[in-house]
């Protein structure tokens, strides 16, 4: 793999690994898991944490 190949494949895992801590912390803020604990889970700040989840409703779920 050239230079550019490996620049763009990485774009596309940090784009797949910020989708899955935005999931996770989606599920765990509708079990009411604290924005701190939830930060500490998957490894972000806790403002990034408010940012994700900033617009849900606290304690409320997708299929209810």
């Amino acid at each position: 793999m050239d230079k550019n190949s490996n620049a763009a494949l990485e774009k596309k895992l940090d784009t797949i690994i910020g989708l899955l801590q935005h999931m996770l912390a989606l599920q765990l803020a509708s079990q009411g898991v604290r924005q701190t604990e939830i930060g500490k889970h998957i490894h972000v700040a806790t403002a990034k944490v408010g940012k994700m989840l900033k617009g849900t409703k606290k304690g409320t779920q997708a299929n209810e």
